[in-house]
């Protein structure tokens, strides 16, 4: 579970891009969707906040316009060459992490060959592609959704997963809260609750927010001193009066 990264290129595709933008804010949230690395601040290091942004996200979406390919630098140097590029160090991070990389058409574009990348980009040659076109657009963008909905889940689910590991903190009814500071036992250290309890907790989680359950739990696991805590704890991120109820019910009968 993670938010969608869009790479694109300004002087390529920055109209299809921000269009992009629009429409997946519009169905998984804004604070799921990343794009615009030129809002890293002066004086970051911009390789690692780009790194640092495809770390939190699930999905890559590279967006391939007709220039993508053959774009030059002020010197005439292909973009592509340059290790310090930001959609190659981009396309790159999500590569060597394996996640899932869409390459995405517009412009009538056409997916690159392998002998035409750079060697550590060769990989994206044989990731599928769907194409946007500007006719089908509205039908177009559905099938890019439906994908993404496969990959990362629904929109609440990626927007809650999005802010949850950004802010550590869960989200109930449009608020936020942060979590408890972590329970001390008798010793002063911090309890633990065993791997085959939080399981079971993020599997009845599950039933009720979807894939985010094992992030939530295993946040909340850490601040919990018991497993009745860790059910209390984690019921908050339930919406649903009703299914929080079933769900709490289920701590002392689980198979149910």
């Amino acid at each position: 579970m993670g938010g969608i990264f869009v790479s694109y290129r300004r002087s390529d595709s920055e109209g299809e891009a921000g269009r992009l933008f629009d429409d997946l804010a519009k169905h998984f949230g804004e604070d799921a969707v990343f794009m615009d690395v030129s809002a890293i601040e002066a004086g970051r290091d911009f390789r690692k906040a780009i790194e640092e942004g495809v770390t939190k996200c699930g999905v890559l979406l590279v967006v391939i316009g007709a220039g993508w390919l053959d774009a030059k630098d002020q010197g005439g140097a292909r973009r592509l060459e340059d290790p310090s590029d930001f959609v190659r160090i981009e396309t790159v991070s999500a590569l060597k992490r394996d996640i899932a990389v869409i390459p995405v058409l517009v412009r009538g574009a056409k997916m690159p060959s392998a002998e035409q990348l750079p060697e550590d980009l060769k990989e994206l040659a044989y990731r599928n592609c769907i194409e946007l076109t500007h006719a089908r657009w509205r039908s177009d963008i559905q099938l890019l959704i439906e994908a993404l909905r496969r990959l990362v889940g629904d929109g609440s689910q990626v927007e809650r997963a999005a802010r949850f590991e950004a802010t550590g903190s869960a989200e109930t009814g449009g608020s936020q809260r942060k979590m408890a500071e972590p329970s001390k036992s008798e010793g002063g250290s911090s309890a633990r609750i065993d791997p085959a309890s939080q399981q079971r907790v993020s599997r009845e989680l599950a039933l009720s927010i979807g894939p985010i359950a094992g992030i939530v739990v295993r946040r909340a696991a850490s601040r919990c001193s018991s497993v009745e805590e860790l059910y209390l704890k984690v019921a908050e991120e339930i919406d649903s009066r009703d299914e929080r109820e079933k769900f709490l019910r289920r701590r002392h009968d689980p198979g149910k």
